[in-house]
């Protein structure tokens, strides 16, 4: 008992044992963290499992043991209020996770990262023994803040990368679709082809462009179809394309000329913007230049002559 005890003294040993046990929540936390996220990001895949006859565990995810969990602790973890789930479940389909459990596996991660980072903290913390009990708790507290807003920054982040994918394939596309429509093809036809010209250069615009073709082959309309993408997207200028070939189809007028028409108004805006942010550059270069650009000037400038000054009255 007492070398039990002479052996919990040790810090030594203490810390060791705290730092496996940290390493040991932190690969499991990762591990859980990734085997959601596979479900989470790629329910295309696991449709095709199903499909093709495949539920083993280590194809299917649907049958897990990790996912029937979450089903049973959806209610605990998601909001009640269906305004904030459908502007979630929004969000998320604009960063590109389309799948209906979607807001259940993006509840589980942030309920996940509020618990674990706090706990780490808190272990961590202690392998430092100079450190007091307030600063211990500035660390849990930011530990915690950091699991909770963490999730939203990255859907933030995905949501924007996402969209500006599009917006600068946008042009491209808009402008193969001119000399489609113009060149004979309907708008079916047009939308199939620029998907496969941009697929090398613009991998995201044409999947959603083959995603519209699909959709008006399965019978949905056209117009319906390019709803689906304007809100799959969440960008402005497609649903005002969008609205602009639907009067045209209902009035019968020329699809390529409406194209045409959009895409120098979408020119237009483009180069709005690019004015935008070239009037914002002189502000935004400021504090740059006065932080690092400005010191060594002042440095090579008046640096000789305030050496020469001490110089001068350092001899007297």
């Amino acid at each position: 008992m007492d070398n039990i005890i002479s052996y919990i003294e040790n810090v030594d040993t203490v810390k060791i044992l705290l730092i496996t046990l940290i390493s040991a929540a932190i690969f499991f936390s990762v591990l859980a963290i990734l085997l959601i996220f596979s479900g989470f990001s790629d329910p295309e895949r696991r449709r095709l499992y199903h499909v093709l006859g495949r539920s083993s565990a280590s194809n299917s995810f649907e049958n897990s043991q990790i996912e029937k969990l979450l089903k049973s602790a959806e209610p605990f973890i998601t909001p009640k209020n269906v305004i904030e789930r459908s502007q979630l479940q929004e969000k998320l389909i604009h960063a590109g996770y389309r799948s209906p459990d979607s807001l259940m596996y993006f509840y589980a991660i942030k309920t996940i990262l509020l618990f674990l980072l706090p706990i780490i903290a808190f272990v961590s913390t202690t392998l430092f023994q100079n450190l007091d009990t307030k600063t211990t708790m500035y660390v849990i507290l930011f530990a915690a803040a950091l699991g909770l807003f963490s999730p939203n920054y990255y859907l933030h982040k995905k949501i924007t990368t996402r969209q500006e994918l599009v917006i600068d394939a946008f042009p491209d596309a808009l402008d193969l679709l001119v000399v489609c429509t113009e060149a004979g093809l309907g708008l079916n036809a047009a939308l199939q082809r620029v998907g496969q010209e941009l697929i090398h250069n613009h991998p995201l615009l044409a999947s959603e462009l083959i995603l519209v073709n699909a959709e008006t082959r399965a019978g949905v309309d056209r117009i319906e179809a390019l709803m689906g993408l304007a809100r799959r997207t969440g960008i402005e200028d497609i649903k005002g394309l969008v609205s602009l070939l639907g009067q045209s189809i209902s009035m019968g007028s020329s699809i390529a000329e409406t194209l045409r028409i959009y895409a120098e108004d979408f020119r237009d805006k483009r180069m709005q913007r690019a004015e935008e942010l070239a009037a914002k550059l002189g502000t935004k270069m400021l504090f740059p230049m006065m932080i690092c650009f400005f010191p060594g000037i002042f440095i090579v400038a008046v640096g000789p002559a305030v050496l020469k000054l001490i110089t001068v009255f350092g001899s007297h």
